[in-house]
C-alpha cells in the first residue's frame, strides 16, 4: 500500500506498539490522512518533516488490526 521504512519499532508500559515510519514525501500527505482516520486506535505526531518521519503510537487493544492494515 505505502512505500514506507519503519525505522524504530518498540513496546511502551502500557503494551503499546511505537513506531518511527520513514515516508516518501509524495506519500506524506495520504499517509497521515490513513492515521487521522484511525483516531482512537493511533496517534501520531511528524517528530522531523524534512525527513517525513512519523511517530506513531498504536494503542495495544489495537495492533493487529493496525499490522493488518499498515504493515
Amino acid at each position: 500500500m505505502f512505500k514506507y521504512e519503519i525505522i524504530y519499532e518498540n513496546t511502551n508500559e502500557n503494551n503499546d506498539k511505537i513506531y518511527h515510519f520513514k515516508v516518501p514525501p509524495n506519500e506524506l500527505i495520504l499517509f497521515g490522512y490513513v492515521l487521522e482516520s484511525l483516531e482512537g486506535w493511533a496517534y501520531y505526531t511528524t517528530i522531523d518533516k524534512n525527513n517525513s518521519i512519523f511517530h506513531v503510537e498504536v494503542i495495544k487493544d489495537y495492533v493487529e488490526d493496525f499490522i493488518k492494515l499498515i504493515l
